[in-house]
């Protein structure tokens, strides 16, 4: 049995000062093997007094240094991956074998590194209509609460654009699967992260909802459901506090009648049971025209059956338990909805054979789904695929829009130039041809239920950005145009223009 404090201030590990711990359970045996202790209120305050504190020194920090740090993070990260698969299998279920690779997260910093050299901190415009400089700071402290999901890349997506920009972090894990952060944090600081920069605090949504209304949060990222999302708005609206969240979705794939079918089946079963369908833009609605119905249903239950489902850590397994028992009975309560309300289950539908303890579902496969069934509208989050038949190429963009959410979706054609055409009907923040996913260095999120605010990319540090705008006279714009801002420092202690002359840029004027 492992145990972890749970709270992680000013560089060391805290017992929580509640002394309550809850219990992490392995899904795929379904035994308790951690205990991690749980926040209080309390250490939720110290947690953001301590980032509140580190902000100033951190703010200030060239550029070229925090992308030193970040660096240095993604190294040991690299060195530590068997540790940090281990505990992503043991504490959510997926497969040892594809853990490994973090969900890419080494590609995932080095694309941060690369993209925050595009940003640009400070800029001298000259015009017409006067001189002004214009810049951007640190939006200040960030509370990231992230989901359970995908462990490690979770919490990278939520603190690297944050460190980079020079704001500070407390991170919330899910319970339960909080353990990857443990290390994560300790690697922040063996990387030569401050004190106080990065804190953790373990806990549930009572513990989500103290970060939240903290005075001193400026602003909240948060991936996870649409519900909690909602509630998190509502929570930090009246505080006027930054807002990011990545939420739920029920993305739509479009096969469309020129589709080599060979050619999409390999991309539905990665984005429809990877991770046990644990992904928030699975592709978990397939569009198909309803003459070729019959054979994608034939093609895609073949593959779906032939998915090794079993112990995360075993070499062979494709396909590990779903994360909680709680979240496997809920997938089968939707498997019995679509029983019920008519479509046709083509593979799976239930608990594999053979495996009598741990929280696992088949692959399922349904054909015939009606685009109003709660399985083609509701965010199973589990590895279930809905099939629907369309008539026309009108009636699939219309049954791929119908649906609350806007996360992502898919065309698959042999005319990609027509793909592309039909991608940009689709009322969804991204979409992909002839494939299942986009490239980390495009902005990602949603539209509609889906949240609002972008993550990846340039575009994924606006929102921890703040512009502020000055008038000059136009000998001080020339002068700062010239040489620089000199040692002028901002409210968080920030040097203004550290950002683009840390990284050897001079201001631009728009002269």
């Amino acid at each position: 049995m492992e145990d972890y404090p749970g709270v992680y201030i000013d560089g060391a590990w805290r017992e929580s000062t509640q002394q309550r711990s809850t219990a992490v359970v392995n899904p795929a045996t379904e035994e308790t093997f951690a205990q991690v202790g749980v926040a209080s209120s309390a250490d939720v305050d110290g947690a953001v007094r301590s980032a509140e504190r580190a902000l100033a020194d951190w703010a200030a920090t060239p550029l070229h240094v925090r992308c030193g740090v970040v660096a240095r993070v993604a190294e040991l990260i690299e060195e530590r991956a068997p540790q940090l698969a281990r505990l992503r299998s043991q504490a959510m279920g997926a497969p040892y074998r594809a853990s490994l690779k973090l969900s890419n997260s080494a590609g995932l910093l080095q694309m941060y590194l690369e993209t925050i050299e595009q940003v640009q901190f400070s800029q001298i415009r000259r015009d017409r209509f006067g001189d002004s400089l214009v810049m951007r700071r640190p939006v200040g402290v960030v509370a990231g609460i992230v989901p359970w999901n995908v462990p490690v890349r979770n919490e990278l997506k939520k603190t690297i654009p944050a460190l980079l920009t020079g704001c500070t972090v407390v991170l919330k894990p899910a319970l339960e699967s909080p353990l990857a952060a443990g290390p994560l944090v300790e690697i922040f600081t063996e990387a030569g992260l401050p004190p106080g920069v990065v804190n953790l605090v373990v806990g549930g949504g009572d513990v989500g909802e103290e970060l939240v209304r903290h005075p001193a949060v400026r602003k909240v990222a948060f991936t996870g459901s649409t519900a909690t999302g909602s509630r998190i708005a509502a929570t930090a609206g009246p505080a006027m506090k930054r807002l990011q969240l990545e939420l739920g979705g029920k993305s739509a794939a479009l096969v469309l009648d020129d589709a080599d079918l060979a050619a999409v089946i390999p991309s539905l079963l990665a984005f429809g049971f990877g991770n046990s369908g644990q992904i928030c833009a699975s592709l978990t609605r397939v569009l198909v025209p309803r003459p070729m119905h019959g054979d994608l249903v034939e093609a895609l239950a073949t593959a779906a059956s032939q998915i090794v489902v079993g112990n995360p850590m075993d070499e062979a397994t494709s396909m590990g338990p779903v994360v909680s028992r709680l979240q496997r009975d809920k997938i089968l309560g939707f498997i019995e909805s679509g029983r019920r309300e008519g479509a046709m289950v083509a593979c799976g539908g239930g608990r594999p054979a053979g495996l009598p303890r741990g929280w696992y579902v088949e692959p399922t496969v349904f054909s015939g789904v009606d685009n109003d069934m709660a399985i083609a509208r509701e965010e199973i989050f589990g590895p279930v695929v809905s099939v629907i038949p369309y008539e026309s190429e009108a009636e699939a963009v219309r049954l791929a829009n119908d649906s609350r959410y806007g996360l992502h979706g898919a065309v698959f054609s042999r005319d990609e130039a027509h793909a592309l055409h039909v991608a940009l009907q689709l009322d969804t923040g991204t979409a992909a041809i002839n494939s299942f996913d986009v490239p980390v260095s495009a902005p990602f999120g949603g539209v509609k239920d889906s949240g609002f605010g972008r993550e990846n990319g340039v575009e994924g540090y606006d929102s921890f950005l703040e512009y502020h705008s000055y008038k000059l006279t136009p000998a001080l714009a020339e002068s700062l145009a010239q040489n620089g801002l000199g040692g002028l420092v901002g409210p968080h202690g920030a040097e203004r223009g550290a950002g683009p002359l840390a990284a050897g840029r001079p201001l631009r004027s728009d002269h």
